[in-house]
């Protein structure tokens, strides 16, 4: 078996996966100034994206990201290419062409009955398991993989994209696959270079760094020096909806969330969906999804974000912002 053959990626790799991890999105700031200055927003400015997962995954997922980009406060989103309902999502963003869509690259294919197959399907033998589906999870693609195939899917991923009438804003890794090896992140960062497309990065500061190291998860020097190197936009923070035994829970978590919001651009991510009795059958977190989608629905949480003093962008404005600041590469 191939899980079992592929040598050089079994050892420590649960230690590699976490010091990979820990550098996924993020780069080494050697400014003290934090992203959202240097893109010209205000000193201290809270700045945030509210950025909807993994749509074109099926219709309810498309149905909650359509209505919450179209009404706010969420203005920012990532669609997975291979999945069965991309296609229904590319009409949606020929429709709305100014809409902040991104592309969250897949290489696993993780829920039980309902599975895809990679873009480039039969050109990447690696990528997938003896049904011809990517891998259920990162650490067999990991174990399995080889770079090249992945170069190979990720611009396939992209083609097709564009092809469908998609402008991607930005790119994400779908379940952190991209960040599990150096090689694999090598192809990402420099895939968003050539195409000129950001990717989710976060800022790490040297501290950081130390900090991760005297933990035990010293990060490689050539992972560093990559995302060191790695030119275009980045976030200060990355966080995530989490999972909760109730609504109400979750409500109050994320208002704890917004109150601990540290100045520079934060990035929230989360996983909407509508309720449809097909919903449980095809993911197991039916549930927290349609919380995750009432979220932003929720009176009171409009209220917070517009009270906080939150300043709400998306990735098409960060570049924006980017691009005409031509000096900030060499500050």
């Amino acid at each position: 078996m191939r899980l079992l053959s592929a040598l050089p990626f079994r050892v420590a790799a649960a230690r590699m996966v976490v010091a990979c991890c820990i550098a996924a999105c993020l780069a080494v700031n050697t400014f003290a100034e934090t992203w959202a200055e240097r893109l010209g927003y205000p000193a201290e400015s809270k700045v945030l994206i509210l950025h909807a997962n993994e749509l074109g995954l099926c219709y309810e997922t498309n149905a909650a990201g359509a209505k919450l980009l179209e009404t706010g406060p969420v203005k920012s989103g990532g669609t997975m290419v291979p999945a069965p309902w991309f296609g229904d999502w590319a009409e949606w963003c020929r429709a709305h062409p100014a809409a902040d869509v991104g592309l969250e690259l897949t290489l696993n294919s993780e829920l039980k009955n309902y599975r895809w197959q990679p873009t480039a399907n039969g050109l990447v033998p690696t990528l997938v398991d003896s049904n011809g589906f990517l891998w259920r999870a990162p650490m067999q693609t990991m174990v399995n993989g080889t770079a090249g195939d992945v170069e190979i899917e990720l611009r396939e991923q992209i083609t097709r994209a564009k092809m469908a009438g998609l402008n991607p804003s930005h790119l994400t890794t779908h379940l952190g696959t991209l960040v599990t090896r150096p090689d694999f992140m090598e192809v990402y960062l420099r895939i968003a270079r050539q195409e000129w497309i950001p990717a989710m990065i976060v800022e790490l500061t040297p501290e950081q760094v130390e900090r991760f190291r005297e933990q035990g998860f010293p990060l490689p020097d050539n992972v560093i020096e990559m995302l060191a190197d790695y030119p275009l936009p980045k976030v200060d923070d990355l966080r995530f909806v989490g999972a909760a035994d109730s609504y109400d829970k979750k409500k109050q978590a994320f208002l704890k969330m917004l109150a601990e919001l540290k100045p520079g651009i934060t990035q929230i991510a989360f996983h909407p969906a509508v309720d449809s009795p097909a919903l449980p059958r095809i993911t197991r977190d039916a549930q927290q999804r349609v919380w995750d989608n009432q979220l932003f629905e929720d009176a009171e949480v409009r209220e917070a974000l517009a009270a906080d003093g939150v300043i709400i962008t998306d990735w098409r404005e960060i570049m924006q912002r980017f691009e005409s600041r031509p000096s900030i590469d060499s500050e």
